[in-house]
């Protein structure tokens, strides 16, 4: 199950913060110059958590 961007969970504000400096902060600069985005997705089944980098 997709639950969004990764960013959106660092703390309470981020969701809110410019995508673009989220960007500088993540600590996956190289991911966005491949044009990817970490998505954060949840197994149904085990609820474990993985981050999947999807196309911008």
């Amino acid at each position: 199950m997709e639950s969004g961007r990764l960013q959106d969970y660092y703390d309470d504000y981020s969701p809110y913060m410019e995508i673009e400096l989220m960007k500088m902060e993540d600590g996956y600069a190289d991911t966005y110059s491949e044009n990817k985005c970490p998505h954060l997705y949840r197994c149904s089944a085990c609820h474990k958590d993985e981050v999947i980098f999807i196309k911008e």
